[in-house]
C-alpha cells in the first residue's frame, strides 16, 4: 500500500478555513517564530512573534530583520553579535538577547540555518522567547553574589585593621599614664588616642554592617512603624538644620496591618529621610506618607511608603547606580544606606522605585505586599547610613 505524503489539515477556531497541520502547530507555539531569507527578509511569522512586537503578522511579512529589531548601525551595518550574522558566517545555531517593545523587556533570539539537500543555507529560522523574568533573576543573583563578596572584603579588612589598632591603642594608653597631667606631650597623646578610638568605632560599624541579619516578621500597623522613623527624622532635622528643613508625615485613613520587621522598616525609612536631608541645601520639606496601592480601598495588593523631598535631585546617569554598595556623592557618606533600604524591602517581598528631577527633588516609593513572600536571605551590608 502506497503511503501518502500529504499532511492532514485542521480547522481554525471559527471553522472558516482549513490549515495544514504544520501551520496549526506553528500558530500554537508560545515562542515567537519567524522564517527569514538569507538577506534577512521575513517570509513567515507566527502569531506569538507578531504579538511580541505589537504588529499584525501581515505588516511583518517582507520586512527586513533591521526593520523589526532596529539593530543596524547608522551606516547600515549589523552588529558583530548579531545572531543571524553569526549563524550565516558559522553555519550553526546562534543566540543573542534583544530588547522588546515594552520597557525593560528582554527577548532571547535563537537563530538556526535552514539547508537544502546540497547543504547550502537557504533561510533562517528565528525562535524568540521572552526571558524578562529569567534576566531579572540572573541579575539579582549576580547582585547577591557581589554583595556577598563585598561583605567578605569588608569583614576581612576590618579584622586586619582592628588587630594592629588594638596594639596601637594599648601602647598609647601606656605612654599617657607615664606622663604628668601638665606634660605637653600628654595632650598630643590624648589626641592620638581620640583618633584611634574614632578609627575603632568605624571598624566596629563596618563589622556590624557586614554581619548577616535575620528578620522577625510580625503583624504590625505600618503607619505606626513609619511614624516612629519620622519622629526620629524630625528630631534630627530640628537639631542639624535648626528648623530649616521640615519633615511632615501623612497618615493613611485606615490602619495598614501587614507582616513586617518593624525595626528594619523603621531603619529603611529613616535612611531615606537622612538621604533627603543631605539632598536639601536650603530651606525645604520632606514629606513621608503611607497609603494603599489603589487597587481598591480594602484589598490593595501593596502598601506604599513614599518619601519625597524638594532637594537637588539625582542626575539620570546616577539613578542606576544609587543602590550599588559604596556609591555615594556625599563626601561624608558611606554609600551603604540605599543598598540597605533595597535589601530590607526585598526581604519583605517588595520593591523600591525612584523618580527624580535635578533641581526639583526625588521620590522614593517602598512597595510592601500584604501577603509577604520574603526573598531568600542575602548578605547584609548596612541598615543605617
Amino acid at each position: 500500500m502506497e503511503s501518502s505524503t500529504s499532511l492532514p489539515i485542521l480547522p481554525t477556531a471559527d471553522g472558516s478555513e482549513w490549515l495544514p497541520q504544520w501551520e496549526a502547530l506553528f500558530e500554537a507555539m508560545e515562542d515567537g517564530v519567524c522564517v527569514q531569507t538569507t538577506d534577512a527578509r521575513i517570509m513567515l511569522v507566527n502569531r506569538a512573534f507578531a504579538e511580541m512586537f505589537g504588529r499584525p503578522p501581515a505588516e511583518l511579512i517582507g520586512k527586513t530583520c533591521n526593520d523589526v529589531f532596529g539593530c543596524a548601525s547608522d551606516h547600515g551595518q549589523l552588529p558583530k553579535q548579531c545572531a543571524r550574522l553569526n549563524s550565516l558566517l558559522t553555519g550553526v545555531t546562534a543566540t543573542e538577547e534583544i530588547s522588546g517593545r515594552n520597557p525593560g523587556q528582554r527577548l532571547r533570539a535563537r537563530v538556526s540555518p535552514v539547508r537544502d539537500v546540497a547543504g547550502q543555507v537557504i533561510a533562517f529560522v528565528m525562535v524568540v522567547r521572552d526571558v524578562t523574568d529569567v534576566a531579572l533573576r540572573e541579575r539579582e543573583q549576580s547582585r547577591i553574589e557581589q554583595i556577598a563578596r563585598l561583605g567578605e572584603l569588608v569583614a576581612g579588612l576590618a579584622h586586619e585593621i582592628k588587630n594592629p589598632l588594638a596594639g596601637i591603642q594599648g601602647a598609647v594608653d601606656i605612654l599617657i599614664q607615664r606622663r604628668l597631667p601638665e606634660d605637653p606631650e600628654r595632650a598630643v597623646l590624648e589626641n592620638v588616642r581620640h583618633e584611634v578610638n574614632r578609627i575603632d568605632s568605624a571598624i566596629q560599624l563596618l563589622l556590624s554592617r557586614a554581619r548577616p541579619r535575620t528578620f522577625n516578621f510580625q503583624p504590625a500597623n505600618l503607619a505606626d512603624t513609619v511614624q516612629r522613623a519620622v519622629g526620629l527624622g524630625q528630631a534630627i532635622a530640628a537639631s542639624a538644620t535648626h528648623g530649616r528643613i521640615r519633615v511632615k508625615f501623612i497618615s493613611p485613613a485606615l490602619p495598614l496591618v501587614l507582616a513586617i520587621d518593624e525595626h528594619q522598616i523603621e531603619d529603611a525609612v529613616l535612611n531615606l529621610i537622612l538621604n533627603a536631608l543631605d539632598a536639601i541645601a536650603g530651606p525645604g520639606q520632606i514629606v513621608v506618607s503611607v497609603s494603599h496601592d489603589q487597587l481598591n480601598d480594602l484589598h490593595a495588593a501593596f502598601a506604599r511608603v513614599i518619601v519625597t523631598d524638594d532637594g537637588c535631585g539625582i542626575p539620570a546617569e546616577n539613578l542606576q547606580r544609587i543602590f550599588n554598595p559604596f556609591f555615594t556623592t556625599n563626601a561624608h557618606g558611606t554609600g551603604l544606606g540605599l543598598p540597605a533600604v533595597r535589601r530590607i524591602v526585598r526581604a519583605h517581598g517588595g520593591r523600591v522605585e525612584v523618580t527624580s528631577t535635578v533641581g526639583s527633588g526625588s521620590t522614593f516609593t517602598l512597595f510592601l505586599p500584604y501577603q509577604a513572600t520574603p526573598a531568600a536571605d542575602e548578605p547584609a551590608i548596612s541598615t543605617s547610613e
